[in-house]
């Protein structure tokens, strides 16, 4: 569900859950590692944030 959202080109922003918090992260979609089940968004000031897949609640 998620996966086809996350090939856009576009910034988005990522909803997701760490330990119990509701956090939001938006920027554009550096690198997706399926192995590892991460997603890695880098937001306007070029810092890189790690994303588990099952912490994710909903991408815009």
């Amino acid at each position: 569900m998620f996966l086809k959202k996350l090939t856009s080109k576009h910034s988005l922003t990522v909803i997701y859950c760490r330990n119990g918090l509701l956090q939001t992260c938006k920027g554009k979609v550096h690198q997706l590692d399926l192995s590892q089940q991460t997603l890695f968004i880098k937001d306007k000031n070029q810092q890189i944030y790690s994303i588990s897949l099952f912490e994710i609640k909903e991408i815009c």
